[in-house]
């Protein structure tokens, strides 16, 4: 089985990149497991602006009180269409930090990632995210 992780945040035309891409690749469909992600950033605030023991409630209860966008959806419906066995995860932290951890866990073969549109000269410079997850992470990282 290949295990890919998918992090997919709310915009659904990169969600969809993601999994064309994904779908575009040489191999059967049905030795491909993937892990969708969704992470939520934490919110931050300064200790005397509402109280840490808030913030750390707030946090922790992010997935519950807000909601996963429809792209994670879309990811899952589509991937689930070609028969491709699926489960998500969602979390709250650094979306980075998060790719790299769910990577672990999850022992992903590849990580898919979506860029954001840039100019043909801004594709050479990824986002602070992407770029991170390519230089921490020793598993191949397919930006599309």
């Amino acid at each position: 089985m290949y295990r890919v992780l998918l992090p997919v945040d709310a915009d659904p035309d990169r969600a969809t990149e993601q999994v064309e891409t994904l779908l575009s690749l040489p191999g059967d469909e049905d030795d491909l497991s993937v892990t969708i992600l969704h992470v939520i950033e934490e919110i931050d605030a300064a200790a005397d602006e509402a109280g840490p023991t808030f913030i750390e409630d707030l946090n922790e209860s992010l997935p519950e009180i807000r909601d996963i966008p429809d792209s994670v959806d879309q990811a899952q419906q589509r991937l689930e269409e070609h028969g491709i066995d699926t489960d998500r995860t969602e979390m709250v932290g650094d979306p980075a930090d998060s790719i790299l951890q769910i990577a672990e866990e999850t022992d992903a073969d590849t990580i898919v990632l979506g860029a954001r549109d840039r100019t043909p000269v801004g594709k050479a410079v990824f986002g602070s995210v992407t770029q991170s997850v390519i230089l921490e992470t020793d598993r191949p990282v397919l930006v599309s």
